[in-house]
């Protein structure tokens, strides 16, 4: 009955009421993401990535497959994704890390060089002195084949100072 209940429902009004709750439960149906993936032609690492990332929405299985959950994600869900996220830039980062104050100088090999050899020491005594991992990591920094994190730089400083 449409209106008051006196009047049928137009036949047009079921038609699309009928489409509307089609659309509803394939668009609320759970698949897959290999299913999903298929149906928008996206790679499903991308969507497993998106998942992990909390860019897609998941629900998890309760069963698991070699001891991994089964993500479980609706149409609607690939598609806000799809629109939203897939072949678009973004930020891991809301904001940047801010810049340091005190970097890692452009003639750091100079630096190291002048510095071990007014110590006396060798390229493991000076690794050591630092808490670098050995010699190979200060022969690397001396040739410049690595640039030294800033944390080791401000050890290399405060060496450089007390001597």
């Amino acid at each position: 009955m449409w209106d008051s209940g006196l009047r049928s429902t137009p036949a047009g009004v079921l038609q699309q009421l009928r489409l509307a709750v089609g659309r509803h439960v394939d668009d609320s149906e759970l698949l897959s993401l290999d299913q999903l993936a298929r149906e928008f032609r996206v790679h499903q690492r991308t969507l497993r990535d998106a998942a992990r990332a909390g860019r897609l929405e998941v629900q998890l299985s309760t069963r698991s497959v070699f001891g991994r959950p089964i993500y479980r994600a609706t149409r609607r869900a690939g598609a806000v994704f799809i629109d939203r996220y897939y072949k678009k830039s973004f930020s891991r980062f809301a904001v940047r890390p801010p810049i340091p104050l005190m970097g890692v100088p452009a003639d750091y090999d100079r630096q190291l060089v002048r510095l071990r050899l007014r110590l006396h020491l060798t390229q493991s005594e000076l690794a050591t002195r630092i808490g670098a991992a050995g010699k190979a990591v200060v022969y690397q920094w001396e040739s410049r084949k690595r640039q030294p994190s800033i944390v080791f730089w401000r050890r290399v400083v405060a060496l450089r100072t007390t001597g």
